[in-house]
């Protein structure tokens, strides 16, 4: 008897947490995987070309076909700031200007460069993490009003540091 007890309750124990876990799945109860703040990209787009650098994440602004406006260049200022305080993981990190407008004075630590092929329409007025690789992961809309810039900066910069943590590449 006591076998058939000690049975019973070994399947259960492997049973019921699978019966529960498949009826919260399909009972729509889970919440799956949104970490992240950003808008993850569901095509590629390589806008940049392969880097080797240490600085191998890319913050980059994406301004608009018309070129940068003041809303660009408040994300080129947040940028910067998030670029800042990144401290001793700076070096992980390269700030941006995507095209060929003019990069003005007061922000140098950010570098211009000319995107590999011409920006989609769906990436423009962004904020954008890029990969060593040119790949852009996650997008960051640039908001309407500035107050609202700053919940948009501390957006980036959890996903920013999530990414750095988790980084091995350069291990």
């Amino acid at each position: 008897m006591a076998k058939k007890k000690f049975l019973l309750l070994f399947v259960l124990c492997c049973v019921v947490p699978l019966a529960a876990a498949k009826l919260v799945l399909e009972m729509g109860w889970f919440n799956g995987g949104v970490s992240s703040n950003g808008q993850w990209q569901k095509n590629e787009v390589f806008l940049l070309p392969a880097t080797t650098n240490k600085a191998h994440w890319r913050l980059a602004v994406a301004p608009s076909a018309d070129g940068c406006d003041a809303r660009c260049l408040q994300a080129l200022f947040t940028v910067q700031q998030l670029y800042l305080g990144l401290g001793r993981k700076q070096q992980h990190v390269q700030p941006l200007l995507l095209g060929e407008q003019v990069l003005p004075a007061d922000y140098s630590s950010i570098v211009r460069q000319q995107a590999r092929q011409p920006i989609p329409a769906s990436l423009q007025q962004q904020i954008l993490l890029i990969d060593q690789q040119g790949l852009v992961l996650l997008s960051y809309p640039l908001p309407a009003a500035d107050t609202d810039m700053a919940p948009t900066a501390k957006a980036i910069r959890q996903d920013l540091l999530k990414l750095l943590n988790y980084d091995r590449t350069s291990v």
